[in-house]
């Protein structure tokens, strides 16, 4: 059996790609790849431009205010600091990733599309579950929900990912070390900062760090079956 690197995953097998497969395949409601590449790096600019708008200063301090109460009123608010980073971090891994997913594909199926919005929709989310946590601090409620919005986007992703592979014939693969990664690491740092919301913030850092890592950017990428 032959392997190839690609998606994080490890293929079945290399059999011939049945007849009636590759019919459905042409008959498969296509977008351009182009478009749908313009429209994703959109969703993905907007998302991490909306970051830096949720730090805001405590209302206490003012221009007025003693140079050691606006050195204090800027280290108070680390805690918006950490998460922005956190969240940029994680949208701009997340973006590199589904470059690298959507690169090799050769057809953007109705089902891409569709998985494909519902990932955009939780990237566009985030800015919000980063200002819910920059507002009330490395609180037990705003971390899990911080983790729960991780959460969702990593499953997003696998959506994503397995409607590429569905959409080209003989590509169908298993999951991998990779994939699941975050999709249990990020429940499990949801579960961590109900008990300690430093460390569950300290986990999902972490977990960007991971997929940043340049062999784990290679392992995004995806190799279709030669047609």
């Amino acid at each position: 059996m032959k392997t190839t690197e690609g998606s994080g995953v490890e293929p079945d097998g290399e059999a011939e790609i049945p007849p009636e497969l590759e019919q459905r395949a042409s008959q498969m409601l296509t977008l351009g790849k182009g478009r749908f590449e313009s429209f994703s790096d959109g969703v993905f600019a907007v998302a991490i431009t909306l970051l830096i708008v949720e730090i805001h200063l405590p209302s206490s301090v003012s221009p007025t205010s003693t140079y050691a109460e606006q050195t204090r009123a800027l280290l108070e608010i680390w805690p918006e600091y950490l998460v922005y980073v956190v969240s940029f971090v994680t949208i701009g891994i997340m973006w590199f990733n589904h470059h690298a997913l959507i690169d090799g594909a050769r057809r953007i199926t109705h089902h891409v599309v569709v998985a494909n919005l519902a990932l955009l929709g939780l990237i566009a989310f985030l800015p919000f579950a980063t200002e819910v946590l920059a507002r009330l601090g490395l609180t037990r409620p705003a971390v899990v929900y911080y983790g729960l919005t991780m959460t969702a986007i990593s499953f997003g992703y696998l959506a994503v990912q397995r409607a590429v592979m569905a959409a080209h014939p003989g590509s169908a693969r298993k999951l991998s070390a990779w994939n699941v990664a975050g999709l249990a690491f990020y429940p499990l740092a949801t579960v961590a900062g109900f008990f300690v919301p430093l460390l569950g913030v300290g986990l999902i850092a972490a977990l960007a760090l991971f997929y940043a890592l340049p062999q784990n950017v290679r392992k995004a990428q995806f190799k279709p079956r030669a047609e």
